[in-house]
């Protein structure tokens, strides 16, 4: 999974305090601050959280349709959190 550049600019700024650093697989993708929509991961250079997207496919909806009503937040980041979720379910399951 590779870093992915968000649609608007962050700054260090933006950066600090958050726990997504540089050489984490998920750093440009979500991003996660304790000060930032109380600590919930967000895709990152956004503050949508990722469980947005969880509860529009959870209600039937497409990712297109998720893309539509968050413009900011790009289809690259939707494909990477899903990889990463699936992965993280077939690495839990393997350990059960």
């Amino acid at each position: 999974m590779t870093s992915i550049p968000p649609r608007g600019p962050v700054t260090q700024e933006d950066l600090e305090g958050d726990l997504i650093l540089p050489g984490n697989r998920l750093f440009g993708i979500v991003w996660i601050n304790p000060e930032r929509m109380s600590g919930a991961p967000c895709f990152f250079g956004t503050r949508v959280p990722t469980q947005n997207l969880f509860d529009y496919l959870r209600g039937g909806h497409s990712v297109s349709f998720f893309l539509d009503d968050f413009p900011e937040v790009t289809q690259e980041q939707v494909n990477a959190v899903l990889r990463h979720s699936e992965e993280h379910l077939h690495q839990r399951g393997h350990a059960a």
